[in-house]
């Protein structure tokens, strides 16, 4: 129980790190561009009122505070499923691949959900500020959870491919 408690503190933290980590670097996009809150006011009016021209989006309190609640939920998620990956890694290294697959399999979903959902919005959201922002988001959690599992670095420095003792 004491594991399950911890990793889903990680989770937490990872996910706040991850999530605002992509805040700030939008809040720094968007003031830069002159619109201070834009992608978020974007992309809450488009889940919550179905907006589907950019050029009709106005900075909003209640699309901004909607939006990063799910944008937090969001993390938290993702956050919590890679520090319950970290701690089964931290019992077993050989497993560690199922961290690189998860976070292909994460990024590659992201990038079809957005498409899927808001292809008309993505023409005011530059790919590669997306891209960078899920770069800080998924370094950040990372970071986080690789200085929370110290034995995983002295697992890997013994066995770098995250073979086990008896040569598998």
């Amino acid at each position: 129980m004491a594991e399950v408690t911890r990793s889903l503190r990680e989770g937490l933290i990872a996910g706040v790190i991850g999530a605002g980590g992509v805040a700030i670097w939008f809040l720094i996009v968007d003031t830069i561009g002159g619109h201070p809150f834009y992608t978020p006011s974007l992309l809450g009016s488009a889940v919550f009122w179905g907006l589907r021209d950019p050029s009709l989006v106005q900075v909003s309190f209640p699309a901004v505070i909607g939006y990063t609640m799910i944008h937090c939920l969001a993390f938290w998620v993702v956050g919590t499923i890679g520090a319950f990956l970290t701690a089964l890694v931290d019992r077993m290294p050989s497993t560690l691949f199922l961290i690189v697959v998860f976070f292909a399999v994460f990024e590659i979903g992201f990038i079809l959900l957005l498409v899927l959902v808001a292809a008309p919005l993505l023409k005011a959201i530059a790919y590669s500020n997306i891209a960078m922002g899920n770069l800080i988001a998924a370094l950040g959690m990372g970071y986080y959870l690789w200085r929370s599992h110290p034995h995983i670095r002295e697992a890997l420095a013994a066995h770098p491919l995250g073979e086990t003792d008896d040569g598998e």
